[in-house]
C-alpha cells in the first residue's frame, strides 16, 4: 500500500493528542491530510482533552502538591544507547521511571487502575531493535508532545520539522509563552508520575533532553546527570533509519529526500555535542559522568559501577544478577545497519572533531 493511501486509513498510528496540541500543529504544518483522517483526529483528540479535563479535576491538587528531588537524566544523541542504559538502571526499584502507558497517555493515565489489568502485550518498537510493554522505562517526550509543547517529536509526524530539530529541543529558542508552557507541563506530568512514587528520585531518559540540561538544572538544581556517546557512524547511520521507520509509521507529510536527511541528521548530531559540551562544563564530577555505549555493551558492571560511584547513587550490587539476566534475555533483534562510502567519509569529516574527542578512529 502506497503512502498516500495509508495517509487517508482510518487505521493509520496516531499519537494521543489533546485538541489543542493537534490544533498547534496544524497550524505549524499545513499539509494536505484526507478528510477521513482530520474526522478520526478531531474525534479522538476531543476524547483526549475531555480525559484530561477529568484528571486535572479529580488529581491535580494532588499532583501539584508532589515534591520532585533529584532527578536522574540520561542524555546523548538518538541511537547512542539511552535506551539500553535507560532500560539497565530502572532496574534499580529505589528509582522511579515513566513508563511507556504514561508517555503515550499523559492526559489519562492517572484514571486508569495501577496498571495490573492493563494488557501487558510487548512489541517491537518502530526502529526494530527493542522490545517494549506498556510498562517498559519510556522517554518523556513522547508526553509533552501528546500535551502539545514545542516537541521534535513533531518532526515524527511531519518530517519538515527535522530542518528545526535542535530549534525545538532548545528551550533557548522558544519564546516565553512556549518556554513557560513547557516548563509548566514538564513539571505537572513528573509530578503526576511521582504520584504515589514514595518519594523516590525520578530516572528519565530523553535524547532531547541534551539541549536543556542548563533550563533543567534551573528547574532541578540537584540534578543528575549521565552522557553516553558512540562511535559518530553507528549514531548517525540508526538514527537515519529511525527517521525513515517513524515517517513510515506515522508521518502525515511527506518524508525529506536522504541527502537532505543526511545533512540535517548529521546537523543535529553536532549541535547536539556542542549544546552538551557547555552546559555541563561547570559542573560538579558528582553531577555528571560520560560513558561509552562500547563500555556499556563490553564491559556492563563496570560501566554501571561507573555510574553510580561518580553519581553517588549508593550500592549496586543487588542489581547485578538483575542486569545480566536482562543482558541475556535482551539480545540484538537485528543487525548493525550498513553505511555506504559516501556517508561513512560524510561523517568522518564533519564529526572528525568527536571522533577525536572520544577516541574513535576514523580509519
Amino acid at each position: 500500500m502506497d503512502r498516500d493511501n495509508r495517509k487517508g486509513s482510518w487505521s493509520r498510528p496516531l499519537f494521543n493528542l489533546s485538541s489543542r496540541a493537534w490544533q498547534q500543529l496544524r497550524a505549524k504544518y499545513p499539509e494536505r491530510i484526507d478528510w477521513r483522517l482530520q474526522t478520526r483526529i478531531r474525534i479522538a483528540s476531543a476524547l483526549v482533552s475531555a480525559m484530561g479535563g477529568m484528571q486535572e479535576l479529580l488529581h491535580g491538587e494532588r499532583v501539584a502538591a508532589v515534591a520532585i528531588t533529584s532527578p536522574i537524566f540520561v542524555v546523548g544523541h538518538w541511537r547512542s544507547g539511552t535506551t539500553l542504559l535507560h532500560e539497565m538502571i530502572a532496574l534499580d526499584d529505589r528509582l522511579l521511571t515513566p513508563t511507556t502507558y504514561q508517555c503515550f497517555n499523559p492526559h489519562s493515565f492517572l484514571l486508569s487502575s495501577d496498571g495490573s489489568t492493563r494488557p501487558k502485550a510487548h512489541v517491537v518498537r518502530p526502529s526494530g531493535d527493542r522490545i517494549v510493554s506498556s510498562e517498559s522505562p519510556q522517554e518523556e517526550e513522547f508526553a509533552m508532545l501528546c500535551l502539545g509543547c514545542v516537541s521534535p517529536y513533531e518532526g515524527f509526524v511531519f518530517p519538515s520539522a527535522l530542518g528545526r530539530l535542535s530549534s525545538l529541543c532548545n528551550l533557548d529558542d522558544f519564546d516565553m509563552e512556549q518556554r513557560t508552557e513547557w516548563e509548566k507541563r514538564f513539571v505537572s506530568f513528573l509530578k503526576a508520575v511521582s504520584l504515589g512514587g514514595d518519594g523516590k528520585s525520578l530516572l528519565l531518559k530523553s535524547p532531547s533532553n541534551s539541549f536543556r540540561i542548563a533550563a533543567l538544572l534551573r528547574l532541578f538544581p540537584d540534578a543528575r546527570f549521565i552522557w553516553i556517546v558512540r562511535e559518530p557512524t553507528a549514531v548517525i547511520v540508526s538514527a537515519l533509519d529511525m527517521w525513515e521507520k517513524m515517517w513510515e509509521r506515522y508521518a502525515l507529510g511527506a518524508p525529506l529526500k536522504a541527502t537532505t536527511m543526511q545533512r540535517l541528521v548529521i546537523d543535529s548530531y553536532l549541535d547536539l555535542e556542542q549544546k552538551v559540551g557547555v552546559d555541563t562544563q561547570s559542573l560538579a564530577s558528582s553531577k555528571l559522568v560520560i560513558i561509552k555505549f562500547e563500555d556499556l555493551v563490553a564491559r556492563p558492571d563496570e560501566t554501571i559501577d561507573l555510574i553510580y560511584s561518580k553519581l553517588q547513587l549508593g550500592g549496586w550490587s543487588h542489581l547485578r544478577t538483575a542486569i545480566n539476566q536482562f543482558l541475556e534475555a535482551s539480545p540484538p533483534l537485528r543487525a548493525p545497519h550498513r553505511a555506504t562510502p559516501a556517508l561513512i567519509d560524510e561523517v568522518r569529516e564533519r564529526c572528525a572533531s568527536i571522533f577525536d574527542k572520544y577516541g574513535y578512529q576514523r580509519s
